[in-house]
């Protein structure tokens, strides 16, 4: 059996999270504050990879820790505390709170199911709407075209590409 202490990554992500989210709120650069919408999505990919480069260099870049639910349920959980964090910076967009809460529905469910499925149905849709809110503004007509993309990824990364399914019915 593998052993895999994530805890130390996942305290180093939230670490790093809070560090960049604090920045980020007391930041004055116009550059950054004008292009705000990308610059986040692309610190939360950054983010996104702190716990895995982290287990990695304790494992001896043995991947096998990032594919047990243990890890796949932490990094879940902490997509959604970052997504939480980015309410303090962008706190008056609804859409933006619709797709963090539909989201994290599907986190609570991946977590008591253990069903990789579910997010499917939930999608992560958070990065690309703030690149679409920078590309598009608040014109939201062709927005249910991009949705469809995402679910159509989602769709097969989880049922062709992750070979992680820990059940595979709803």
């Amino acid at each position: 059996m593998l052993d895999c202490n994530i805890n130390e990554a996942n305290i180093f992500r939230l670490i790093v999270t809070l560090l960049v989210f604090y920045k980020l709120k007391h930041n004055n650069n116009k550059f950054i504050q004008k292009n705000i919408l990308l610059f986040i999505p692309l610190l939360l990919v950054l983010i996104d990879t702190t716990d895995s480069f982290f287990i990695k260099k304790i494992y001896k870049n043995n991947t096998k820790c990032t594919k047990t639910f243990d890890y796949q349920i932490s990094d879940k959980i902490l997509d959604s505390v970052s997504y939480i964090f980015l309410l303090f910076i962008l706190p008056e967009n609804n859409i933006l709170k619709f797709f963090i809460l539909f989201r994290l529905l599907g986190v609570i469910l991946f977590y008591f199911t253990k069903n990789s499925q579910w997010l499917i149905f939930f999608f992560d849709f958070i990065k690309e709407y703030l690149v679409y809110l920078f590309i598009f503004g608040d014109n939201h007509v062709i927005l249910f075209l991009f949705v469809l993309i995402k679910i159509l990824f989602e769709f097969y990364f989880h049922t062709f590409h992750n070979k992680n399914n820990y059940k595979t019915t709803i």
